[in-house]
Order: C-alpha cells, then sequence, then structure tokens
C-alpha cells in the first residue's frame, strides 16, 4: 500500500502513580492505530522522573501549540525505537519518529513560486579561489492531498 495514504492515530494516556520528593512514576499508555486499518501498536509502561522539582515540573508541562505534556516527547521517542524493530520484523509499517511534534513545527507550506535566496558574502583571498555555487535545496515530499511537504 502506498504511503502518502496512510496516515496515524495516536491514542495516549498519562496517570500520575506516586509522587514522593523528587520523584514522581507516570503510567502510560500509548495506542497508534493506522488507516486504513493496517497494524495497531499498543504500549504501556511507567515512566520515573527524579531530579529537582523545577525540571520535574517542566518536563510534566504541556506544549502550549499541542497540549501534549513534554514527558510524553520523550516516552514516545523510546516507544518509536521498539515499534521500528517490531514493525521490520513484521513487515508493517511504522509510525513517524516525529509523530507528536506540533504541526507548525512539522510541516512547511511551500510556495507557488520559488523565491531567490541571498547568497552569504564571501571574501577570497589569493590563495583561495572563490566557492562554487551551490544547487538549490530540495523540496520536501507531501504526504497529504494539502501539497504540503514534511521536514
Amino acid at each position: 500500500m502506498p504511503t502518502e495514504e496512510l496516515f496515524f492515530d495516536v491514542n495516549a494516556k498519562l496517570e500520575e502513580q506516586k509522587r514522593s520528593g523528587n520523584q514522581v512514576d507516570l503510567n502510560f499508555n500509548l495506542l497508534i492505530t493506522t488507516k486504513p486499518n493496517i497494524v495497531k501498536y499498543s504500549t504501556v509502561g511507567i515512566v520515573t522522573l527524579e531530579g529537582p522539582s523545577a525540571d520535574v515540573k517542566k518536563k510534566l508541562e504541556a506544549n502550549p501549540k499541542t497540549n501534549i505534556p513534554q514527558i510524553l516527547f520523550t516516552v514516545y521517542q523510546h516507544v518509536f525505537n521498539s515499534i521500528y524493530i517490531l514493525a521490520s520484523i513484521l513487515n508493517t509499517p511504522y509510525p513517524p519518529p516525529d509523530l507528536l511534534h506540533p504541526m507548525a513545527e512539522k510541516i512547511q507550506i511551500l510556495p507557488s513560486t520559488p523565491k531567490p535566496q541571498p547568497e552569504p558574502e564571501q571574501t577570497a583571498t589569493p590563495e583561495q579561489a572563490p566557492t562554487p555555487e551551490k544547487p538549490p535545496a530540495e523540496t520536501a515530499p507531501t504526504d497529504d492531498k494539502t501539497g504540503t511537504g514534511t521536514q
């Protein structure tokens, strides 16, 4: 099945179990499914945050763009490694490593008319020849029918 037509849905749950001193234990449950329905990945576990209370509090705060707690990004990065290995063994599609990142940071809207980018000024000494111009950067492939690309 072409990956351009495959979308991933995430259902995540974080639940504080225990807090003592500079330590917080959280239960997590991640359910990742595909549309169309090809595969379902379900992961449960416990994450322990330990350190100065200001650092723990910062990890528990939600990202204002996504309303997702910062700790969930870290949990997903660790879970992703296992899902990737499992998907390779089962020959099933795997979600992107940046699945939980905010769309504003993830999607680049490509202009209809490419704008020329200014070249940085370069100074050449007699021993140094000017560097050749670089070819224009390639645009990211589109991943949906809106024509937006991903980074």
